[in-house]
């Protein structure tokens, strides 16, 4: 299934997505984040993705509009 959802970029997660992930855990503490929240924002960051769709609000807390109904944000 994963393969036909196209334009899905799986993304490899090394020592540099960590941490830059870990930054964000620190920056955004007072929030529930989990590691892989952190890096997903921390991609966002890095990649300029401009719009996100998740069912998580935690994916808009850097401002990049984010859609959990399918809707583009």
């Amino acid at each position: 299934m994963i393969e036909e959802m196209k334009p899905l970029t799986i993304a490899p997660v090394g020592p540099s997505e960590q941490a830059g992930a870990t930054g964000l855990l620190r920056r955004f503490s007072d929030q529930d984040l989990t590691l892989t929240d952190a890096v997903g924002l921390h991609l966002m960051r890095a990649w300029k993705i401009h719009a996100c769709w998740s069912t998580d609000f935690h994916l808009g807390l850097t401002g990049v509009p984010w859609s959990s109904d399918g809707r583009r944000p």
